[in-house]
């Protein structure tokens, strides 16, 4: 790409801003579910609500992915690491308790922002106190 035409894309620089952006992301990703899941239930003719809800936390992983990106050295893959695994065990546990009777769609979606929002803090915390952002 030539000098100059790549857009620069605004920083996250807040907690604030990181979880608002996350939160922006599962929303978008939980509205392309529901649509994905309509596709499926119209022709078909099975319930709605069957789909894993998991899957709208798929787009966070950009924000989380940007973010990683933007850092240099070795203190991020060991703050992803973690964060990976303290948000994916929190969101396991918060889809676990979730009432038997709830869909996959909701029990997946409420376990997917969870590990969302446990990695977000953890991320912005420790990058904070350990990252060492990239030269432009």
């Amino acid at each position: 790409m030539a000098q100059g035409t790549e857009r620069e894309r605004p920083k996250v620089e807040t907690l604030g801003q990181l979880m608002g952006t996350v939160l922006a992301y599962f929303v978008m990703g939980a509205a392309v579910l529901v649509v994905i899941d309509l596709v499926f239930v119209l022709p078909t003719g099975r319930g709605f609500g069957h789909t894993s809800g998991w899957i709208a936390a798929l787009p966070t992983v950009w924000v989380y992915t940007e973010q990683f990106r933007r850092y240099a050295g070795a203190a991020r893959w060991g703050l992803m690491l973690v964060g990976v695994l303290l948000g994916l065990g929190a969101g396991f546990a918060v889809a676990v308790i979730a009432p038997v009777s709830w869909l996959p769609m909701y029990a997946g979606g409420l376990g997917g922002l969870a590990a969302a929002l446990v990695y977000g803090p953890l991320w912005y915390a420790g990058i904070k106190a350990f990252g060492e952002e990239r030269s432009a």
